[in-house]
């Protein structure tokens, strides 16, 4: 029985011992080493880091370390700190050479050889989607014949290039933790770090979009007044940025009121004034596609809807919705009209979110 006894109470004396054990040291008594590497799974975000989607489709997260970039705007060049940008939508920018490329391959559509018109539409299609703006342009020209190559052509490009790489402008938005800037980067290159590459030296023409992954620009939460977005073509710009890689989560709470007049009587939330009246476990849990041809009052009344960019395809939202987009774009919000034809009024909170 002692000898039970004295057992019991120097396990109790190791166990204790064992877990009151400060962390293990590194050999120079300092704690252990704390895993930086770019892209190793939960921790706080390096400073700079960015994650990089390229026009080939790849993306890559590094630490840029540039500390400005210039950009011509309206209302004259600013230098915009690395550290203050969230993201960058990037217009197109030309490799050396090809916008002269462009140009002439323009001007030879009008020509009135016919091998020479040939030989410019098919420098413009090999161009691919460097050309589409110019020949978007050309497409609405007054000569007719010019026009009508240009608007041939432009069918060609949409059927042989995702829209998502058929850009029509040449400004960048670059968006900071203030505000966004429309404009043109003439900074040509960024510096970077990455892992496993070392230094190295972006160039802009190779880059669609850059996030910051310690910005503000991966979470987002608004009020949605419904008094303002719920009349016909009034969209709020959330300035919340999506592109076509990363899935979104957009979730939404509260109620509104899309008869205000019948005190209360005819309240909503964001899954549509139908489904709330309906009631019930089911009611917004939305099966098959979520587009929508035309925003319809007696459908959509009070529902959360949702585009991207200013002229992107309208989507219903709801309270939930977890989907990745085929384009980029800012996320535009508001609110399925009311089918007695008055403003509604309330708010719902709308929180966004990406999963990577």
């Amino acid at each position: 029985m002692l000898r039970l006894t004295l057992a019991l109470l120097l396990a109790i004396v190791t166990c204790t011992t064992a877990f009151a054990q400060p962390p293990k040291q590194d050999d120079k008594g300092g704690q252990p080493p704390v895993d930086k590497k770019i892209g190793k799974g939960p921790r706080d975000a390096t400073p700079g880091e960015v994650d990089i989607h390229f026009l080939n489709g790849s993306t890559v997260r590094m630490v840029i370390v540039s500390d400005k970039v210039e950009i011509a705007t309206e209302y004259g060049k600013l230098m915009v700190p690395v550290k203050d940008i969230r993201a960058v939508e990037f217009g197109l920018h030309f490799p050396e050479g090809v916008e002269t490329k462009i140009d002439d391959a323009i001007k030879g559509l009008g020509k009135s050889d016919y091998r020479e018109r040939e030989k410019a539409a098919t420098a413009l299609i090999d161009l691919g989607p460097y050309s589409y703006p110019a020949i978007l342009e050309a497409s609405r020209s007054k000569d007719a014949e010019v026009s009508q190559r240009a608007k041939e052509l432009v069918k060609k490009l949409q059927s042989t290039h995702p829209k998502k790489d058929l850009k029509t402008t040449t400004e960048d938005k670059v968006m900071t933790k203030s505000f966004t800037i429309v404009g043109k980067i003439l900074t040509p290159t960024m510096k970077a770090k990455t892992e496993y590459f070392g230094d190295v030296e972006l160039t802009l023409t190779k880059m669609r979009t850059l996030r910051s992954v310690a910005g503000s620009g991966l979470e987002m939460e608004v009020a949605l007044d419904a008094s303002k977005y719920s009349s016909a073509g009034q969209w709020m710009d959330t300035n919340y940025h999506v592109d076509n890689r990363s899935t979104i989560q957009i979730t939404a709470k509260g109620f509104i009121d899309v008869w205000p007049q019948q005190n209360g009587q005819y309240l909503s939330n964001p899954n549509g004034f139908q489904a709330t009246q309906r009631g019930g476990p089911l009611a917004g849990q939305f099966v098959g596609n979520r587009k929508v041809g035309a925003i319809n009052q007696n459908a959509h009344c009070g529902m959360l809807l949702g585009k991207i960019g200013e002229d992107g395809e309208v989507f219903i939202i709801g309270e939930r919705y977890e989907f990745t987009p085929d384009v980029e774009g800012k996320l535009y919000l508001h609110v399925g009209p009311s089918q007695w034809n008055v403003p509604s009024a309330g708010t719902f909170e709308v929180r966004m979110s990406r999963k990577d």
